[in-house]
């Protein structure tokens, strides 16, 4: 996944290059532009979800609700990588976890900072991201785990 993720890049990048005319702060939109997009091949695909997500304004916000019987695994519901972020833009991150058995954990992967769990056991759990520039990506984390999750990002 990363060799197709670099490769989209350097070819986005290429073509802004050999594209005559250009001004370097065109091309570096265009480089920013296509990180964005790249950025998106760390989200599952509605395809691979357990449950239901529904965007909100952009990839790093919505809501998810799934269901799981005895699941053991990962999912990336929300997140993407950006070059440039402001610095006051945070997102609010609810998650409610019911479990009948097993481990649920909801993980920050924040670009090369230390990822940090938001919720792990049982309950709601209310938390701020602020969100840096690079990547930032909310996974759910699975041990053997029957219950429900709902996830909101605003």
């Amino acid at each position: 996944m990363k060799k197709r993720m670099t490769a989209a890049v350097l070819v986005l990048l290429l073509a802004g290059l050999l594209l005559p005319g250009c001004s370097k702060d065109e091309v570096l939109d265009l480089y920013g532009a296509a990180v964005a997009v790249a950025g998106n091949v760390g989200l599952d695909s509605f395809l691979t979800l357990k449950g239901d997500r529904e965007f909100g304004e952009d990839r790093y916000t919505g809501t998810y609700k799934a269901e799981y019987e005895d699941f053991t695994g990962q999912e990336c519901p929300f997140g993407g990588t950006m070059l440039q972020r402001r610095k006051e833009e945070r997102v609010q991150v609810e998650c409610t976890v019911e479990s009948e058995s097993g481990e649920a954990r909801l993980i920050w992967n924040c670009g090369a900072d230390k990822p940090v769990v938001m919720a792990e056991g049982e309950g709601t759990f209310t938390q701020t991201a602020y969100l840096a520039p690079g990547s930032n990506y909310f996974n759910l984390e699975f041990e053997g785990f029957t219950g429900s999750v709902e996830l909101k990002i605003e």
